[in-house]
């Protein structure tokens, strides 16, 4: 879909190459991350895509086509663009904003309207409360909708974000990312999005490119660029917790086994026995409603003795009646409950039923596996 092919950018009065011979193609319906330091060369490559810096030397493909063959005015109004400082023009209404660039491609105003309002409900806004206030009016959150939304107006194929998340606060920002997310999967843009956090990376990104002093160092998707640093310079702005990093990308359904033993507490006495049967290494305990309200171990009764009492196994597995996930947390996450509950299990629930169980060695042995294995 895009495509960069010895690309270059000096700077009038620089010697040395904002951007150095780039090479490299993003897939259509992908989302590319530009990642590294400041002036590495990131946001110059993002804005050399829809020509609000034109390159040194290279070509550069849309769809096969040069564009430098486009006129950069119309160029522009088919790229979605959307930066951190949103830009919002304080004097439009949220509906004003969102239709600047339908009005420039002559869209009827009806055509407008029931685009306004498409993209908003698609953002999580509501038209009727929202269309008709301005930027002031709106939280920095909202702010950032309505600039995606805007750059979303005339369902362009490729979208720039700038740093889009940057400005707003750490809670805001990971349910903007979220919501994103949520949204790409029913868009499927080909999007190239700059950021210098590397966790937003990792999290947001198909595919990234990492770069240093105006070159690529590295372009791959996120596990395989966390597994197999290219070298010292990615390692070092990786940091030293890849593997935990490493975690962020799987989700505990991505490892969950099914559940091999349960008991009800009429059962406790023969618990020893029943896991022995199943040749569970973990055997949970269900109430009378059906649902989980904790756990025991073939570790607690080594410690226990394999005749504990019915009380002793039940007040052990009470206390880890909170040691249950769903199976779409993250697996950092479910590290982290791990080590806060010190259990080696974790139980994996489908509403209010286990349906799984995860242990400290299944993300240990998952967070150790290469692409590919």
């Amino acid at each position: 879909m895009i495509e960069l092919k010895e690309v270059t950018k000096i700077y009038t009065g620089q010697s040395v190459p904002a951007v150095d011979s780039l090479t490299m193609k993003i897939e259509k319906g992908e989302i590319c991350v530009f990642v590294g330091p400041s002036g590495c060369g990131k946001s110059t490559t993002l804005r050399m895509i829809n020509r609000m810096i034109e390159p040194s030397s290279g070509t550069i493909l849309i769809d096969n086509k040069n564009i430098k063959d486009s006129d950069p005015d119309k160029l522009r109004m088919g790229i979605g663009y959307v930066i951190q400082q949103i830009g919002l023009l304080p004097h439009r209404t949220v509906a004003e904003n969102i239709a600047i660039v339908p009005r420039l491609h002559g869209w009827p105003k009806d055509k407008i309207n029931r685009r306004v309002d498409e993209l908003l409900v698609l953002i999580g806004l509501d038209p009727e409360t929202t269309r008709s206030k301005f930027p002031s009016q709106l939280s920095g959150g909202q702010m950032q909708r309505i600039g995606v939304a805007r750059a979303m107006a005339a369902d362009p194929p490729v979208m720039l974000m700038d740093e889009p998340f940057g400005a707003v606060d750490p809670i805001a920002r990971n349910h903007l990312q979220d919501e994103f997310l949520r949204l790409q999967r029913e868009i499927k843009k080909t999007i190239v999005f700059v950021t210098h956090d590397i966790n937003e990376a990792i999290k947001m990104g198909d595919k990234i490119a990492i770069f240093n002093r105006g070159r690529l160092v590295q372009y791959g998707t996120p596990q395989d660029i966390l597994s197999r640093p290219a070298n010292d310079f990615v390692a070092d702005f990786i940091g030293y917790d890849r593997v935990v990093k490493m975690l962020s990308l799987f989700r505990v359904e991505d490892i969950a086994r099914p559940v091999g033993c349960t008991i009800e507490p009429n059962e406790l006495p023969n618990a020893w026995n029943k896991m022995q049967d199943y040749q569970a290494a973990v055997c949970f305990l269900i109430n009378s409603a059906g649902e989980p309200s904790g756990f025991i171990t073939g570790d607690d009764f080594l410690k226990q003795g394999k005749d504990a009492s019915p009380d002793v196994l039940n007040k052990i597995a009470g206390q880890r009646k909170r040691a249950f996930v769903e199976g779409d947390v993250l697996l950092r996450d479910a590290l982290s409950l791990i080590l806060e509950f010190n259990t080696e299990y974790l139980g994996v629930l489908s509403g209010n039923r286990v349906v799984g169980v995860i242990s400290l060695g299944d993300i240990r042995k998952h967070a150790s596996k290469k692409e590919g294995d």
